[in-house]
């Protein structure tokens, strides 16, 4: 950042890279650390995932083959009611990964902006919208979907 500045082609690529290898390693530790509550998504927020085109994302993440061979094998979810609690907290792991990278981007996309570099700011935040905050929200979307059962569950325990 220092050295090439954040015009750099480089930066964005340095941090992308970065942010995706941070990712899991993030997951556990904030997951952990942020009450359960803010996991919750609200139903209108539908609307928003709608708007943005989460479902479509969704969709192309399916046909491209990334949910068969990636996100379902980490998942581990086995289609049972056991586990349910184990696809919530996949869900979990990845919206805190997803979330705390793209804040990395937005957070140094907002300091290239305020100092001037203005195509240096989209370069490092186009790639962080792809790759984090969009799946971001493709994980709050599932969990949308998932909080009905998993409050049927935990009433019939």
């Amino acid at each position: 950042w220092f050295v090439l500045g954040p015009d750099n082609p480089l930066v964005p690529l340095m941090l992308t890279s970065w942010t995706w290898m941070l990712g899991p390693g993030v997951a556990g530790p904030v997951m952990t650390r942020v009450p359960r509550q803010w996991f919750r998504v609200p139903p209108r927020e539908r609307v928003l995932h709608t708007l943005l085109g989460v479902g479509v994302f969704g969709r192309l993440l399916d046909r491209s083959g990334w949910n068969r061979r990636f996100a379902e094998p980490m998942r581990g979810f086995d289609g049972t009611r056991a586990g349910l609690r184990s696809l919530e907290g996949s869900v979990r792991g990845g919206a805190s990964a997803h979330g705390t990278s793209f804040s990395i981007h937005a957070l140094l996309a907002g300091v290239a902006l305020f100092t001037g570099h203005s195509w240096g700011a989209l370069w490092i935040l186009l790639p962080g919208i792809v790759l984090h905050l969009y799946p971001l929200l493709l994980q709050r979307s599932i969990m949308l979907r998932l909080q009905p059962t998993l409050d049927r569950v935990a009433t019939c325990d």
